[in-house]
């Protein structure tokens, strides 16, 4: 009988929430062209919204829509709607001062409707958290990893300046599965590794992630080789970071090298460990590239399908030093006051400084590789880094995608690493990353063509995130 009762009740509740999102108000935008990376281009189309998802598509000009009253109406001719965007990598606790408020207030207005946290302590990211869940119509999607998984002798544990706490350290006596379950439920949806980790904790974390249908991605630890990473079912990895390790023409050489380097014996944090092995090794490793041999690990990377998040804004940061133009200075009027005035000094101090030769080095490696992987079919997610290196959340986001069309992509291919493939990497390009019925009504209305040039993405007309019009 309570059976009975419950089955009553749970379809009660279904038919109301049903009613009630068949009877909200729509959003009705006409003689709209339509851009996804899944579609050819669809001109002079009518997109009707309701109870958060894309309710139909058809042509303008054979559209039989009975408007109602409460109904709102988008006249968007010689407009152009896109999927929402997505920034697949971000800190929101990396500059505390920075609030989360902040944060998703800039990336709704820039049309990025989803993020990826990629590190974050939960205790500190918890508010964030919160404050999404209770106001789902003021932030993005928010899925986060929680903390980076590291090892005993951690890099961001928040005791050397720039090195906020961010991270966890875990060793082989560690009950890594109970770690894991623990995460799980305080709601991450997928796993971030980093560099201090042993080999064998690493596969150990790879193997109980596969087990729990994890994502896992990453810093590849200084302590293992690329393809070893692969073979174990790496799913993705962030920055290009020790590719260019693995391509060097003495890669199992200078692998041994790290290793020895990982017994730290002259005691450095693991901060100031990593920078040195990363000094000692990676500018030599970009001039002794084995070309065949990057080429091979480049097509088994898509063979794989190891996703890859370059982060070409940080990681050309020291070369093409966005926070030396006064334009994107002004970028910063929209920070918290204390965040504003410490970033524009130190943005005109830094600025008058000489550019580094290998920042120049890194930045060509960087640009090379994104167009190799474009050539070869690595799925490529955009992403960025901020707030690192001054770059304002919402705004770098258009910053990346203008460097992936540096490095070799389309427009379009850079939109589909803005939208479809982060849906991938969490299987839900079926609810998101294109214009489709049924799937969710994140989208972006813009003046201007993203195919003609990409930097009309930051043309911005109307952003609607979760079936919602964002107000600038």
């Amino acid at each position: 009988m309570k059976g009975c009762l419950f089955c009553r009740s749970l379809m009660l509740t279904f038919l109301l929430v049903s009613s009630l999102a068949l009877a909200s108000p729509r959003i009705i935008i006409e003689n709209v062209t339509l851009i996804d990376a899944a579609h050819p281009v669809r001109e002079n189309m009518t997109v009707v919204l309701q109870g958060g998802v894309i309710e139909s598509i058809e042509e303008s000009s054979t559209k039989i829509i009975d408007i109602k009253m409460d109904d709102k109406v988008i006249d968007a001719k010689g407009k152009f709607l896109i999927p929402g965007l997505w920034d697949a990598h971000v800190h929101l606790t990396f500059i505390p001062e920075l609030d989360y408020k902040t944060a998703y207030a800039l990336f709704l207005t820039n049309g990025i409707t989803s993020i990826r946290d990629t590190g974050a302590v939960l205790t500190k990211l918890q508010p964030a958290i919160d404050y999404a869940n209770e106001n789902p119509e003021k932030t993005p999607r928010l899925f986060y990893s929680g903390p980076l998984i590291d090892g005993s002798l951690r890099v961001y544990k928040g005791q050397e300046p720039g090195f906020p706490e961010l991270s966890i350290g875990v060793n082989e006596a560690t009950d890594l599965a109970a770690v894991v379950n623990d995460l799980v439920k305080q709601g991450v949806t997928f796993l971030k590794t980093y560099e201090m980790l042993s080999a064998k904790t690493f596969l150990n974390l790879l193997e109980i992630a596969k087990q729990k249908n994890l994502r896992v991605t990453s810093h590849i630890p200084l302590s293992i080789g690329l393809i070893e990473a692969i073979d174990a079912g790496l799913d993705g990895m962030q920055h290009i970071r020790n590719l260019d390790l693995a391509c060097a023409k003495n890669a199992e050489e200078i692998l041994a090298q790290r290793k020895l380097l990982l017994n730290n014996s002259d005691s450095l944090p693991g901060s100031a460990l990593r920078t040195r092995i990363h000094q000692s090794q990676r500018y030599i490793a970009i001039q002794n590239v084995d070309e065949a041999r990057c080429t091979r690990i480049i097509k088994y990377l898509a063979a794989n399908d190891v996703f890859q998040t370059p982060t070409l804004t940080i990681n050309t940061v020291g070369s093409k030093r966005f926070f030396a133009d006064s334009k994107w200075r002004e970028t910063y009027q929209f920070l918290p006051k204390k965040v504003q005035e410490s970033w524009q000094a130190d943005s005109i101090s830094l600025a008058q400084q000489p550019v580094l030769e290998n920042n120049k080095i890194f930045e060509d490696w960087s640009l090379k590789i994104v167009g190799l992987f474009n050539e070869h079919g690595v799925k490529i997610i955009a992403g960025t880094d901020s707030p690192i290196g001054f770059l304002t959340p919402g705004y770098s986001l258009h910053k990346e995608l203008e460097l992936l069309v540096e490095a070799g992509l389309t427009p379009l291919q850079a939109l589909r690493s803005a939208t479809i493939t982060p849906a991938e990497f969490f299987n839900l390009d079926n609810k998101m990353g294109t214009i489709d019925p049924g799937k969710y009504a994140d989208l972006v209305i813009l003046n201007s063509s993203p195919l003609e040039k990409i930097k009309n993405t930051q043309d911005i007309h109307i952003v609607i995130s979760k079936g919602k019009i964002q107000q600038k």
